[in-house]
């Protein structure tokens, strides 16, 4: 309500910064868990219907952990862009912004 009687002190936006640098060229899997594994949880989470990137990372985490997986938010980052890159799912933004861009399944 401050903001609304004085816009000039509402403090400047945070700038979107990138959540990982991680590629997926450079992930090297734990032995007990394949790239196909990876694949059918991340696309577990996704639906036809846009969502944040860090959504989907994080409830696909959450299914890590569950299983006892050794996966780290990175990597299912890495895998994530890597998708979208190569068209398996649909992103929208700078994946690598997880917070500021969003993933979907193929129409």
């Amino acid at each position: 309500s401050i903001y609304a009687q004085h816009p000039e002190r509402r403090p400047p936006p945070v700038p979107p910064t990138i959540s990982s640098d991680l590629r997926w060229k450079d992930v090297k899997l734990p032995k007990s868990v394949s790239k196909a594994d990876l694949d059918a949880i991340i696309f577990s989470v996704l639906t036809s219907r846009q969502q944040k990137t860090a959504r989907v990372i994080g409830t696909a985490m959450t299914h890590c952990r569950e299983h006892n997986l050794p996966i780290n938010d990175e990597i299912l980052g890495a895998r994530i862009e890597a998708l979208g890159k190569s068209g398996r799912i649909e992103g929208f933004g700078d994946l690598r912004l997880w917070g500021h861009s969003e993933v979907k399944l193929k129409d």
